[in-house]
């Protein structure tokens, strides 16, 4: 005599299971999963970290560094402003060479960089950007040395990916001074000239005394 399986007790238990299964199947769908592979983020899905804080007296999506006026003893420091997008770093470093433009002399920013430096060759290699110049750089004075490196160091860096700058004089690797006027053979960062460059961003309260 045969009998069924599907006793009265089996039925709320298979009930439970396939509710157990239903919902870690909802869950699993919506589990947050990794990409196989990078993916382009839309235009849409983009977070916007806010402008580049310049000068606002040219236009375009490149920049150069002049120095900024100051009301006060202390030196100028520097400003970014922006000059339209260049085919490659020899050409905007020549741009800054050239100087401020009209507008930018109006609102008195001014450069330490010689007219007459000329920028042989700009070649990047990774992070580096080699520059080969002339020795128009030899006549300055110390500050005004240090003010030009550190104009043509953030002018180099703000091109994408460059980090260091080896600057050399005709092909020959030289000491340079950096913003503390020590001198060093080694490949210029922005950090070697950490007080040289203009921010807008204000000053921390002082804490209140105990």
């Amino acid at each position: 005599m045969g009998f069924s399986t599907d006793r009265p007790w089996h039925r709320p238990l298979r009930s439970s299971i396939r509710l157990v299964l239903a919902l870690s199947l909802a869950v699993a769908g919506c589990a947050i999963r990794e990409d196989p592979a990078p993916r382009a983020i839309s235009p849409d899905d983009a977070v916007d970290f806010g402008e580049i804080a310049t000068g606002d007296a040219a236009e375009g999506d490149g920049r150069i560094y002049l120095l900024s006026p100051v009301a006060t003893d202390a030196p100028p420091q520097l400003r970014a402003v922006r000059r339209p997008e260049l085919g490659n770093p020899q050409e905007l470093l020549r741009s800054l060479v050239e100087g401020a433009n009209p507008e930018e002399n109006a609102l008195g920013l001014t450069s330490a960089i010689p007219p007459d430096l000329e920028i042989i060759s700009a070649r990047t290699v990774g992070t580096r950007l080699t520059i080969d110049v002339n020795e128009a750089l030899d006549d300055l004075s110390d500050l005004g040395l240090r003010q030009a490196l550190a104009q043509i160091v953030a002018t180099a860096v703000s091109i994408d990916q460059v980090q260091l700058v080896r600057l050399r004089v005709d092909g020959e690797n030289q000491s340079w001074p950096t913003g503390s006027g020590e001198g060093t053979d080694q490949p210029l960062s922005i950090y070697d000239y950490p007080n040289f460059l203009e921010t807008s961003q204000p000053n921390f309260p002082t804490p209140p005394s105990a």
